[in-house]
């Protein structure tokens, strides 16, 4: 007796052994008994009140794909389609109708792997088109979103179908599979038009929507598959679907903070209750169909309010996903090392989460950068302004939600990531024209204590809060790269907050320290502000911090930072005071920092795989040294600036570069270029600033540094050389190394040989 006889419990039985039942033989058997696929098309129509989707859907997968008959293929797909328990009166909740699609991409799967002599894979597929069709055209309002998950679900399988079949043999399926989904493809279009409405209930309209999300293509128009239903709705379902329906929605990742990660059935549980639904388990598809929507929005204020309701709906709901993993298990500094199946599952549905909102945040973008082809074709002044009004709000809500999903971000290591970076600069720049709005909405994300607590024993310890410190801190270094600074006031207020920050003795977070040292640095790079007492007061942190936490090429970039500053515009004092200017009293504050420096002491030697230099705050990789000066150079010469004024004037006799004797390439003191010990470094650091003195001062502050070379160890003393002369070979303008010129070779007669015998 067939598996199915047990199957079907006592009606199914009753129908083999009661000879009142009369069964139509659908498989032309010529005994004329019941088989199999008799039971199975009562079961479709007449099901029992016990039956469940998932049963129904059971006896359509292990049947459909063998049927060796048209007929018998059509009659199923009529009976399927009429099934109450799927299409009834009382509509399965979304997620149990959703398995239609799933099933029939298996069924369809299925069949394309079987052998004949099952029905011809080209009957299959035209058999199920015409029982569609049909469907449709007797009731086309009742009946259209029935179909459109069947139509999805053989769509699915497309990439088999055309590895298996049209790759194989082309000229015999090509033609006809493009045809077929041609004709599939304009039913599916109709059917959308008919099930997209209010008039149906949420679950017909979520699974339309999802057979929509799944089919479409991101190199089509959105438009072609909606053109008549309102956009407005579909952006309104898809934020449902995505964001906020507490049955369907990404709000289901409450469900993590109520499981334990010492469970052993945690992953079935995870899947079960979060991963396999299926909104989370396409939301990739989802937010690219959010996105194009969104992208193909007219310019219209009624649509630019419809963008900044939803992002600031998407705000809301990713602060509340920050806060309720701050307060987890999960907000730890290994959370997302760990090997527990919870974590591991946790940080994967969170990357998928941040994936997809920047995918919808991109659209919203790319929008405002292609124009959509809007109600004009050309763009003219009164329309940018327009635009670039839109987008400046646009941006200041994105930046939230963005500030908020930092923690997912820098957790899997995916930071500067195209999209991500794409949006992220966008952004910030079109916020960073917005002035005063920028300017107090990063404070407020900053200084707001229910984001952040910056009392040290708080802050060190909770990492979710120290990453949303990170990324305020990268947009305070965007807003200090303008030239000029918009707010002098405003970057002023930056550098004391930021300063605490970058304080060791307080905080004990080398990511926070370094992104603060970043900050500080185009604070002083770029700021008028500036005075000698910052800088004095800012040197003696980078001194206490090295070399225990901060490099030697740390330590050299701050330093020429920080004296190219001062010594490119100083400010003159009283004629009775003991220094000139600020440059000079500058100068010697640094050179009586490295004066007591022990000789010999030794610091840890640089790995070639380490990177020496500052990270930045922003998330991208970090800032090379080279890069950072690069990026430090002020456009705009300020006034005063000793080094504009020296390179400007006219060399002495018309005096060619060219002409005047050169450093000899000979003197080669120490191949490597890197310090290894403490006064190295320093020294080094202050001889980097070389190419800024004053020629008035040149010759003076080159022996105060030749003092502190001499007075290190012969080891010491020939590298520092060696780097001295690098500098002046290679850095100088004609009217510094005519001077440096004289002193090296009439002064000091320096070469290799004399050089070491004298220290000897």
């Amino acid at each position: 007796m067939s598996d199915l006889y047990s199957k079907l419990g006592p009606q199914g039985r009753a129908l083999m052994n009661k000879s009142q039942y009369q069964i139509h033989n659908y498989s032309n058997d010529p005994n004329n008994q019941p088989q199999d696929l008799d039971f199975v098309i009562n079961e479709l129509r007449n099901p029992k009140p016990t039956t469940t989707v998932n049963r129904v859907l059971g006896y359509l997968y292990n049947y459909v794909p063998y049927i060796k008959h048209e007929r018998n293929l059509g009659i199923v797909i009529a009976s399927f389609l009429n099934s109450p328990v799927c299409f009834g009166a009382n509509v399965p909740p979304f997620e149990e109708n959703y398995l239609i699609i799933e099933v029939f991409k298996l069924i369809t799967d299925k069949k394309l792997e079987v052998s004949q002599p099952t029905l011809p894979i080209k009957e299959f597929y035209t058999v199920i088109r015409k029982e569609l069709e049909n469907f449709v055209w007797y009731n086309q309002s009742a009946n259209s979103w029935k179909v459109l998950p069947i139509i999805c679900g053989m769509m699915l399988s497309n990439s088999l179908r055309n590895e298996l079949y049209t790759e194989a043999n082309y000229f015999q399926y090509r033609w006809f599979f493009d045809e077929w989904d041609e004709k599939m493809k304009k039913l599916f279009i109709r059917c959308l038009e008919y099930s997209l409405t209010s008039s149906h209930s949420e679950d017909i309209v979520y699974l339309s929507v999802t057979s929509l999300a799944l089919v479409y293509q991101r190199d089509e128009s959105v438009k072609k598959y909606t053109k008549h239903i309102s956009d407005g709705f579909m952006v309104g379902v898809l934020m449902d679907m995505i964001f906020l329906s507490p049955r369907v929605s990404i709000l289901s990742y409450h469900q993590f903070f109520k499981l334990n990660p010492q469970d052993a059935n945690v992953s079935n549980d995870v899947n079960k209750q979060i991963l396999q639904k299926p909104v989370i388990k396409h939301l990739n598809k989802f937010s690219f169909l959010l996105a194009a929507y969104f992208s193909q929005l007219k310019y219209t204020h009624q649509n630019e309010e419809l963008i900044l309701t939803n992002l600031t709906k998407i705000a809301d709901g990713n602060k509340l996903i920050n806060h309720m993993c701050a307060n987890s298990i999960f907000n730890t500094f290994t959370s997302a090392k760990e090997n527990n199946p919870l974590f591991q599952l946790f940080w994967y549905f969170m990357k998928n989460l941040l994936f997809a909102e920047v995918i919808i945040f991109q659209g919203i973008f790319t929008r405002f950068l292609t124009g959509n082809k809007s109600n004009f074709i050309w763009f003219n002044n009164r329309d940018l302004i327009i635009m670039q009004r839109a987008y400046r709000q646009i941006a200041l809500t994105t930046l939230p939600s963005l500030y908020y999903l930092n923690f997912i971000l820098m957790s899997i290591g995916q930071g500067g990531f195209d999209n991500y970076n794409f949006v992220y600069y966008l952004s910030v720049e079109l916020a960073l024209s917005t002035g005063q709005h920028f300017e107090q909405l990063v404070l407020r994300l900053f200084l707001d204590y229910n984001e952040i607590n910056l009392y040290l024993d708080v802050l060190d310890r909770n990492y979710i809060m120290q990453l949303k410190v990170l990324f305020v801190l990268g947009l305070w270094e965007n807003y200090l790269q303008q030239k000029p600074i918009q707010n002098e006031h405003y970057a002023t207020k930056i550098y004391n907050l930021v300063r605490d920050l970058a304080n060791d003795d307080k905080y004990t977070s080398n990511d926070l320290i370094e992104a603060s040292h970043s900050v500080l640095l185009f604070y002083f790079a770029n700021s008028k502000n500036v005075d000698l007492a910052d800088c004095i007061q800012y040197v003696n942190l980078l001194t206490s911090q090295f070399p225990q936490r901060l490099s030697s090429t740390q330590l050299c970039i701050a330093i020429e930072t920080i004296g190219k500053k001062i010594l490119s515009n100083p400010q003159p004092y009283p004629e009775n005071s003991i220094f000139i200017n600020s440059a000079d009293e500058f100068f010697h504050f640094l050179a009586d920092k490295c004066a007591p420096i022990p000789r010999g002491a030794p610091i840890k030697p640089t790995s070639p795989l380490d990177n020496p230099s500052f990270a930045s705050a922003q998330p991208i990789s970090e800032i090379e040294a080279h890069a950072t000066l690069n990026t430090l150079e002020q456009d705009n010469k300020m006034e005063n600036d000793i080094i504009h004024e020296n390179k400007a004037k006219k060399p002495k006799d018309k005096v060619v570069r060219d002409l005047l004797p050169r450093f000899k390439r000979e003197y080669k003191f120490e191949d490597r270029l890197a310090p290894e010990t403490v006064r190295e470094a320093a020294v080094l650091a202050l001889i980097n600033l070389v190419p800024y003195f004053p020629t008035s001062l040149f010759i003076p502050w080159v022996e105060r540094i030749w003092d502190l070379i001499v007075k290190s160890n012969v080891l010491e003393a020939n590298y520092l050389t060696g780097m001295l002369w690098k500098v002046m070979s290679d850095s100088l303008d004609l009217n510094r190394v005519e001077l440096a010129m004289r002193w090296w070779y009439e002064e000091k007669q320096l070469s290799e040989r004399n050089y070491i015998a004298a220290k000897m």
